[in-house]
């Protein structure tokens, strides 16, 4: 029981590191807990982003539920966006703001 408690006390506060560096507007990236990319399209633009992967990551889950897949980081209309895969979604991030852009069924 104990250490199953303490696995969800620290995962409780890795996610609150995240949220709260989302929350700041992408100024806070040495606050978020390192987690390996799942960058996929997009390396090249990654210098144009605001925000971080794991930032537009935060996001669409919040806009989308389900397994994380790859993320790619795209221009759409113009936008720099992360498009994130996340269970039968795919959730474009605004890569300057963190905003949810778009939510599409995956293909």
């Amino acid at each position: 029981m104990r250490r199953r408690m303490t696995t969800v006390v620290a995962g409780v506060a890795t996610l609150g590191l995240a949220a709260s560096a989302f929350a700041g507007g992408g100024h806070h990236h040495a606050r978020v807990a390192a987690a390996a990319s799942r960058l996929d399209d997009g390396k090249a633009l990654l210098s144009q982003a605001t925000i971080t992967e794991q930032q537009a990551i935060a996001a669409a889950q919040t806009a989308a539920s389900g397994p994380l897949n790859e993320v790619d980081l795209e221009r759409v209309a113009g936008r720099l966006v992360f498009n994130v895969d996340v269970g039968r979604k795919d959730v474009k991030v605004d890569a300057a703001d963190g905003r949810v852009v778009q939510v599409d069924q995956d293909d």
